[in-house]
């Protein structure tokens, strides 16, 4: 799970059976992509198929955004860390802006 699944895709699909192919290393900033490619590491090593994640809660519309978002902070500009105790409570003092 280490060495060729940060190069590899994974399909996540939707409530409405919409399939989005994701690079492993943007899909891995989900818990449930991880939890799930570590279930299914033995399958990846037998032909090498695409890890198909069934996302029955998720709407097409939403998976599309959360990709996005995923997508932008993995290539674009990393997470800032949020430290606690928050130093405000408004929410544009303490996390950086998406875009």
């Amino acid at each position: 799970m280490d060495g060729d699944d940060v190069h590899g895709t994974v399909k996540l699909v939707s409530k409405e059976g919409d399939t989005f192919e994701v690079p492993v290393e943007i899909a891995k900033l989900s818990n449930l992509v991880v939890t799930t490619l570590g279930e299914d590491d033995s399958d990846e090593d037998n032909g090498g198929d695409m890890v198909e994640i069934p996302l029955p809660n998720v709407k097409a519309t939403v998976l599309a955004k959360v990709i996005e978002y995923c997508t932008h902070y993995k290539q674009e500009e990393p997470m800032t860390t949020i430290t606690t105790p928050l130093k405000s409570n408004r929410i544009e003092e303490i996390v950086q802006e998406w875009y």
